[in-house]
């Protein structure tokens, strides 16, 4: 019962945010489609992904540098891999991605799912105030955009501020409560008890977060953080220049509507289908660019990302599926020779 629950939570997820898709699209016409898609140069598409891989790989080094005062030294590429699988699992179940990148990365290189569980909040923590500071950056060099923005939108404005209202915080640190129940029942010690299993648990958890003050060179973890997030605009940005209508806009406005697609990924949907294309347009049309080019443009650069990371997600599983079969081959074999 509670998987069928959890199905049609996640069907209705999909069918708001599928819905709103279909309304934000239902007036292009396929001929405007076509005639702007041959349009693209697709240098700048193989520009966006390789970008958006090389913010993957800094990604997983940052991650490395939490888990390794720990005392375990994973490899980046497994790392990597886990990372990718976190973006394949959120396109199929909202937000459960984090725990797919812990258990997968737990599973192979044989860590504490609680232990990296901590680790991942502290990179959550820390992209969390760095994007918080790049809005404060951004929304003060484009503040009468701003102000446009709202202006014409203010039921954004006002979901907005209650997302960030009191119960909602809250309700947020008891997702991540849920998230460590999820781990303690998921991977259950039998051996023993159920109130030091708590402890071990709690232990391993305490242990994740603190490794952000074990650090050996914390200046690099922040260098990491900012090469993530300037990576992601610059991926942006390169669809920008792939799609001859938006091609002149500046740097500064890949930012804005950079912003602005990522408050639309705090909606719970599927990989952000509807909102990020709603709000990518209409911050476009802030700039001149027309509707039916700002819905070209949105379907291109989400599209070709969103693509990518499900045939890459679906290769990081299978070849994490694959070595860890070999493995666990070797390891029987090792004892079968014994």
């Amino acid at each position: 019962m509670k998987v069928v629950k959890e199905i049609l939570k996640y069907s209705i997820v999909l069918l708001i945010g599928g819905s709103l898709f279909w309304w934000i699209y239902k007036d292009l016409e396929m001929t405007t489609l076509k005639s702007g898609l041959s349009q693209v140069n697709y240098f700048w598409i193989l520009a966006s992904v390789v970008l958006s891989q090389l913010s993957n790989w800094s990604r997983a080094i940052r991650w490395k540098m939490l888990i390794k005062p720990l005392g375990y030294n994973p490899k980046v590429s497994n790392i990597y891999l886990s990372v990718l699988v976190m973006y394949f699992t959120n396109l199929i179940i909202p937000r459960a991605g984090e725990v797919a990148r812990c258990t997968v990365l737990a599973k192979h290189e044989k860590i504490p799912a609680s232990k990296l569980i901590g680790t991942m909040i502290v990179e959550r923590i820390a992209d969390f105030l760095t994007m918080m500071v790049l809005a404060v950056i951004i929304f003060a060099i484009n503040i009468g955009m701003v102000k446009e923005f709202f202006a014409v939108h203010p039921e954004i404005s006002e979901n907005f501020v209650k997302l960030l209202s009191i119960s909602n915080l809250l309700l947020g640190i008891t997702v991540i409560v849920l998230i460590i129940v999820i781990f303690l029942l998921v991977n259950p010690l039998k051996h023993i008890g159920f109130s030091e299993k708590i402890n071990k648990v709690k232990l391993n958890f305490k242990a994740g977060i603190k490794s952000i003050a074990m650090l050996e060179n914390v200046w690099y973890f922040a260098g990491h953080t900012v090469l993530i997030f300037g990576l992601w605009l610059l991926m942006l940005y390169a669809v920008f220049l792939a799609y001859p209508p938006t091609s002149h806009l500046t740097i500064w406005a890949g930012m804005f509507t950079f912003l602005m697609g990522g408050l639309a990924m705090l909606a719970p949907v599927q990989g952000g289908i509807g909102p990020w294309h709603f709000m990518v347009i209409e911050s476009l049309f802030l700039y001149g660019i027309n509707k039916s080019d700002g819905m070209i443009f949105a379907l291109l650069a989400h599209t070709s990302t969103n693509l990518i990371y499900l045939i890459l997600g679906l290769i990081a599983l299978l070849i994490l599926t694959i070595v860890y079969s070999r493995s666990k081959h070797k390891v029987h074999a090792k004892h079968a020779d014994i």
